[in-house]
């Protein structure tokens, strides 16, 4: 049995547009007219059970329904049941005690609904589909058949055993071909959502499915494999609620015809074997449920990521405002700051005493910091969103020269050793390339126990259209619980005192090889040093 969905709280929280005294006329009818139709089909030559869809209206009325009304329902779906066995000229017992389980069916199936949180979720996913399958159908019907072949077999109208298959057998066919349309018209109907049917392809869907029917049920072997073809294509080609229209168009095709004896059943020797027949029907219906229920949750997705993706664009828009008012807005003021600073050490600092010396380069040392974080934010916001040109070839081992000029001075202050390996050529942007290794490079050289000279081998491995770039060192490292957040924004594992910086760093790192189709992972063992492996994709 499928897992319910949560259920809601109060009892039929939707609103209910088909309450009152005309949601009560309107189901009468349609039970009458329902059980009229498959009354009639039953008693021709040909029928084998009473494919009994009627119940599966009133089923899907009670569960949308407020539950004060559920009696009342319940009471005219009665007189509906009574009438139209009078129609057809069924005997009056027999009408007064069909009542009693047909009742309790619908009284069941509506209120397991309703608990399963169907009436509040809908049924546009396989797994709420299969649920009302069950909670809708199977369950209510198992307690409706037992009750009614007790009753009937009570009144000497046929052994329980044959009873209660000739009801169940019936009573499933209709409830799986009507059961999902009328569940998913009220819901529409309740939340006041318009169902467009009558479309060019569903009507003609609607005219290939009858006339592939009667085919294959007057002409062909094994029919219900043919009725299964356009039911699938249905099921791809239209909305939840076409799919399941067409698979009650070939429903009622196949009780019709079965009911004119075109549609010959195999002979059988025992009552119980003629249930074989009714499982080949109801699997040539399920799977296109199944399978529409799927695409319309499909459908719901894309829909929901659609508008994730406009919401994102608004964001990344608003983002690309923060990356131009940040490189002006923000820079001229700390630029002021800065540069008055200066002003005030070059023009006046000896006349100031150590305390406000001190404070006056507190105040540089402050504005550098603040200007090289706004750098690294800048730097990380125009990553986030997406402002880098067409990928070129980048000679790596070219990036590491001019790196290893670049940071000549601060290589010889720390007395470092890098040795740099054989480099490809990789597939990327120059600036960002050389930006990545720069931070890594910078780390190993920053976080070094005091008294080591730093040690920074460069080495690569190449595979499948990609290489991968090691930088090792033989710093600090760390222990393996803090690498987890090594990549999050503005997460330190040291303090400022220890050693600078701000915490972007690796996160811009991560960003970058991620920017690249590639990505960024660490080894790394306490006091020993760390491993960092770049994956890009080659030229």
């Amino acid at each position: 049995m499928p897992d319910p969905v949560k259920p809601v709280q109060g009892p039929h929280e939707a609103r209910p547009r088909h309450s009152g005294w005309l949601g009560v006329l309107a189901l009468g009818a349609c039970y009458t007219l329902s059980s009229v139709v498959s009354l009639y089909m039953s008693l021709q030559p040909g029928s084998m059970a009473t494919i009994w869809y009627a119940n599966a209206v009133a089923i899907a009325w009670v569960a949308f329904s407020p539950w004060r009304l559920a009696p009342l329902l319940v009471l005219f779906m009665a007189v509906g049941n009574a009438l139209a066995n009078l129609v057809v000229g069924a005997d009056p017992l027999e009408i007064l005690l069909f009542v009693p389980a047909n009742a309790a069916e619908v009284l069941l199936g509506g209120w397991l609904l309703h608990r399963a949180g169907l009436t509040a979720t809908g049924i546009s996913t396989p797994k709420r589909l299969l649920a009302l399958l069950t909670y809708g159908g199977l369950v209510p019907l198992l307690a409706g058949a037992t009750l009614g072949a007790v009753l009937l077999s009570s009144a000497g109208m046929g052994t329980l055993g044959d009873v209660w298959l000739v009801w169940f057998e019936g009573s499933v066919i209709g409830s799986v071909s009507m059961l999902p349309l009328a569940f998913v018209l009220l819901g529409a109907w309740t939340q006041g959502r318009s169902i467009q049917l009558w479309q060019a392809p569903l009507f003609a869907l609607l005219m290939v499915t009858v006339g592939v029917t009667v085919l294959s049920m007057a002409y062909l072997p094994f029919p219900f494999v043919y009725v299964v073809m356009p039911l699938l294509m249905a099921a791809l080609l239209l909305p939840l609620e076409g799919a399941l229209l067409v698979t009650l168009a070939a429903s009622i095709t196949i009780a019709t015809m079965q009911a004119l004896g075109i549609l010959v059943p195999p002979p059988v020797t025992y009552t119980w074997q003629q249930g074989f027949f009714y499982m080949a029907y109801a699997a040539a219906l399920v799977p296109a449920q199944v399978l529409a229920a799927a695409l319309a949750e499909l459908r719901d997705s894309h829909a929901q990521l659609e508008q994730k993706t406009i919401e994102l664009k608004q964001a990344n828009e608003g983002l690309e405002q923060f990356v131009r008012i940040a490189s002006h807005d923000l820079r001229e003021p700390l630029n002021t700051v800065v540069q008055f600073a200066n002003l005030l050490a070059s023009d006046h600092g000896p006349a100031l005493p150590p305390s406000g010396q001190r404070y006056l380069k507190l105040v540089h040392q402050a504005g550098m910091r603040m200007r090289t974080l706004l750098d690294d934010v800048l730097r990380f916001a125009r990553l986030k969103v997406g402002e880098t040109e067409a990928p070129m070839p980048v000679s790596l081992e070219q990036t590491m020269d001019e790196l290893r000029d670049a940071m000549a001075a601060r290589l010889q202050a720390t007395q470092a050793e890098l040795t740099i390996g054989p480099l490809p050529v990789v597939l990327g942007h120059a600036s960002l390339l050389s930006l990545l290794f720069q931070n890594l490079m910078g780390n190993a050289l920053k976080f070094v126990p005091p008294g080591r000279a730093p040690r920074i081998t460069v080495t690569a491995q190449t595979a499948d259209g990609f290489v991968w770039v090691t930088v090792a060192d033989n710093g600090i490292g760390m222990e393996a619980q803090e690498i987890g957040k090594l990549f999050q924004p503005f997460q330190r594992l040291h303090l400022r005192r220890e050693y600078e910086g701000n915490g972007l760093g690796l996160s811009l790192c991560q960003h970058i090889a991620q920017t690249h189709g590639g990505s960024i992972s660490v080894r790394s063992v306490l006091g020993e040093g760390s491993r960092f492996v770049v994956k890009l994709p080659l030229a």
